[in-house]
């Protein structure tokens, strides 16, 4: 990560407030801290508040992922990162609900369904 986007996630942080998790609903922890995760791809836009996702390491992997595997997924939650910016404050419930919804599905798109014992 570069002093830019240490600088961006920085002022990130003081706008959103991520109370320990990341915009994908992920813990923020020593071992998994955040990363800038660029909207628009890097080599096409500027590293700036409003193009940017506040991600974990964890979180940033898994979405590069489903980027490879299924665009749709990959493009709602590009979606709710604009939504999220656009807002200037902490992710909202509703935002929070989408979030873990999303995150369901994306867990079901990269490891399979999720198995429930009876």
């Amino acid at each position: 990560m570069n002093n830019l986007e240490q600088e961006t996630i920085k002022k990130m942080i003081d706008i959103y407030t991520p109370n320990g998790f990341d915009w994908m609903g992920s813990p923020i922890t020593k071992k998994n801290p955040l990363t800038y995760h660029h909207i628009v791809k890097r080599k096409d836009s500027e590293t700036t508040v409003e193009n940017g996702a506040l991600l974990t390491k964890s979180s940033h992997r898994k979405l590069n992922m489903l980027e490879s595997r299924n665009k749709d997924l990959f493009d709602e939650w590009q979606w709710l990162f604009y939504a999220i910016n656009y807002s200037e404050t902490h992710p909202s419930f509703a935002y929070t609900e989408m979030m873990n919804e999303l995150m369901e599905q994306t867990n079901e798109e990269l490891y399979g369904p999720k198995l429930v014992l009876k």
